[in-house]
């Protein structure tokens, strides 16, 4: 859905519940949680559970709101969530951010107690030692600061509240505006050169100072920067890009600030929003190892991602949403899995059981029926009425949870009905990516693209500037799967860039087959392109962009549907449309035409794992070439006759291990405290 539909989050409340209320732990159990979007429902009377000290992986298929739930909690919208949470939920960096400062100036400055402190000592200290005059008027600068910073989260408040809590809320920011005003005034009162302060302001600035002081040092507020310096390490910041002001950072370097400041704040309740979008393997290896190293009791942690192995790695508990509803589910995503596939078996077999005693009693009851037809013994009828009975019990037991007839035994207190038991959930359905046939070329190369001693360096380069791409060659054939890995900036997209012809050697040369064959490139910036066409709808793009191929409306949404951008969502604007789905158009787009060569760049950014599954089968069956560029461990593994590169130093280097083996040389390289990437801004 898009940002500025309307959101309506609420749960259950009892008749003693107050907002102000705060809950004694860190915990949050919520009863009968609805959230509508647009209208339309996201949740539906179920359960919010979050225990301490637990990481959960939150999943679901694309669309289905995983994103709408981390902003309805993180953004204060779901009524009835405990205040005393601090809850945050890592998007990207505020829009107030000023592109000045440094890497690490940003991630300070996140924390807005500390620097609220740090500025209140030393105001506090410059005017008792240096300004005396100056004590009163910095006194009451201090109280204005504080009510600015009050009016603010109020401001947010009144904000993304609706209804009744959002008059309640606009009120409230009515009364904080004047006594914000009224600070104001009182520090404007006090004239430039100061005056001489009393004894008593004097005792109070000495209180004051000693009380930020205290706060200073319960916090830790010395080894920040340290601490600070330590986490964009590990997220691939090399320590002079730490110093570079964000204005010469991508989006996805600034996306690993916002994380720095998420990761640096430590709040009750983090919620993470697909963090290993942005990563390179490196740093996913260095992010799983510092989450669970650095999970306190009191901390909960909310990660949706695409990522199989990393959820395997951090997750303890799986919440699943679907049909409106949170289920749980202890252990790994991999452990989830495991658990449905026993609980099918398991209700299969006593669904085979109960079908083995309904056979038996209709038996029965044939063979008794048919005795009491011959011999006219209608004594008998009372045993076919018995084995009757128990037929019907029996048959009550393969209602589903939403059965056509409602039985008695399923009022609560009735008595147990083993029946309940054997309701089978329907599996979701498998995702089947339509990836079209290659087109056949004649002359049936054995070649059809490749690098020839191609090296490349970035315009404007100075000659004493090192090539991103060295003296590389590669040859692809019909047959080829091709996985790059590597840090970011190490020039894996670069390559992709020089096959895909969208951008020229500096030396070397890149040669086709011929002009007939095809190439299917797919980036990010392919599903970034999208968002410029915000107001267009998927099918009117489509359309757009292959006007004589698609020329009617049916044609365009049969093709999308394939894809899953099926029905109305075919006809929405991509404004509204989730990550996955706008990677899907994207994807469509791509392979349209049946290329012969697919160049896969990140293509699993923001699908979901049943999607990933599907596109896995996909490329098992496509008769093209593949080359892929992914920090997903198990997606590369997957590509099980792949060969795997290591880009490294402009080289082209073959590991024979596979991506198992660039893993460990990761693994290795994070614990001696190296780092393979660049940290290369834009």
């Amino acid at each position: 859905m898009g940002e500025n539909a309307l959101v309506e989050a609420f749960s259950q409340q009892s008749r003693f519940y107050e907002e102000t209320i705060e809950t004694l732990s860190k915990e949050v159990d919520l009863q009968q949680v609805n959230i509508n979007i647009g209208g339309q429902p996201l949740l539906q009377d179920t359960r919010l559970w979050f225990k301490s000290g637990t990481i959960y992986g939150l999943i679901g298929r694309n669309g289905t709101g995983k994103s709408t739930l981390l902003k309805a909690i993180g953004y204060g919208e779901l009524i009835g969530f405990p205040l005393n949470l601090r809850t945050l939920y890592i998007e990207q960096l505020p829009p107030d951010t000023q592109e000045e400062q440094t890497v690490v100036e940003t991630v300070l400055k996140a924390d807005t107690e500390r620097t609220l402190l740090m500025s209140e000592y030393d105001l506090l200290q410059k005017a008792i030692n240096k300004y005396p005059r100056q004590l009163v008027k910095s006194i009451k600068k201090l109280d204005w600061e504080r009510m600015k910073v009050r009016l603010a989260a109020q401001q947010k408040l009144a904000t993304r509240r609706s209804g009744k809590r959002g008059a309640e809320a606009r009120e409230e920011l009515l009364v904080v505006e004047a006594e914000e005003k009224a600070a104001q005034e009182a520090f404007e009162a006090i004239p430039i050169e100061g005056v001489e302060p009393p004894l008593d302001v004097l005792n109070q600035a000495h209180e004051f100072l000693e009380s930020v002081y205290n706060k200073l040092q319960q916090i830790e507020a010395e080894s920040a920067e340290a601490r600070v310096r330590e986490l964009l390490r590990g997220l691939g910041f090399t320590p002079a890009n730490q110093d570079l002001p964000i204005k010469m950072f991508s989006g996805g370097w600034k996306m690993r600030i916002a994380l720095a400041q998420a990761l640096f704040l430590k709040p009750d309740l983090l919620l993470l929003d697909e963090p290993t979008n942005h990563l390179d393997l490196p740093a996913i290896i260095w992010l799983q190892n510092y989450l669970l190293q650095n999970l306190s009791d009191n901390q909960t942690i909310v990660v949706v991602s695409h990522d199989r192995n990393f959820l395997n790695t951090v997750s303890q508990e799986i919440i699943r949403l679907r049909d409106h509803k949170l289920d749980y589910f202890p252990g790994n995503y991999d452990e989830y899995e495991m658990k449905l596939e026993d609980k099918a078996k398991m209700k299969d077999r006593i669904s085979a059981a109960l079908e083995k005693k309904r056979k038996h009693a209709q038996d029965t009851i044939n063979k008794q029926r048919s005795i009491m037809n011959k011999t006219g013994d209608d004594k008998r009828g009372a045993v076919i009425a018995s084995r009757q009975k128990k037929l019907e019990r029996l048959a009550g037991y393969n209602k589903t949870e939403s059965g056509h007839r409602f039985k008695q035994s399923y009022i609560p207190g009735f008595h147990f009905n083993m029946g309940l038991l054997v309701v089978k959930e329907a599996p979701e359905p498998s995702v089947t990516i339509p990836l079209p046939a290659p087109k056949e070329l004649r002359g049936h190369p054995t070649t059809l693209l490749s690098l020839n001693n191609v090296t490349y360096a970035y315009p404007g380069a100075t000659p004493l500037s090192k090539p991103v791409i060295q003296n590389v060659s590669l040859s692809l054939h019909h047959s080829s799967r091709i996985a790059l890995v590597g840090p970011n900036g190490c020039g894996k997209s670069t390559l992709m860039s020089l096959l895909s012809g969208e951008v020229l050697p500096t030396s070397g040369s890149v040669e086709k087959f011929s002009s007939l064959v095809r190439i299917g490139y797919f980036s990010q910036h392919n599903v970034n392109q999208l968002d410029g066409e915000a107001s267009k709808s998927a099918m009117k793009y489509l359309m757009d962009t292959f006007p004589d191929e698609y020329k009617s409306e049916p044609m365009a949404r049969k093709y999308l549907g394939s894809f899953g951008i099926a029905g109305q969502t075919a006809l929405l604007p991509m404004s509204t449309l989730s990550g996955g789905q706008k990677a899907r158009v994207a994807l469509a787009i791509c392979v349209n035409g049946g290329p012969q060569v697919l160049l896969l760049d990140e293509i699993t950014n923001h699908l979901d794992m049943a999607t990933i599954q599907g596109l896995i089968v996909a490329l098992k069956e496509f008769s093209g070439a593949v080359v892929l560029v992914s920090h997903d461990a198990y997606f590369i593994k997957a590509e099980e006759d792949g060969i795997v590169y290591r880009v490294k130093n402009g080289k082209l280097n073959r590991l024979e291990g596979g991506v198992d083996e660039y893993v460990k040389t990761v693994v290795a390289e994070n614990k001696k405290g190296m780092r393979g990437g660049t940290g290369r801004p834009i």
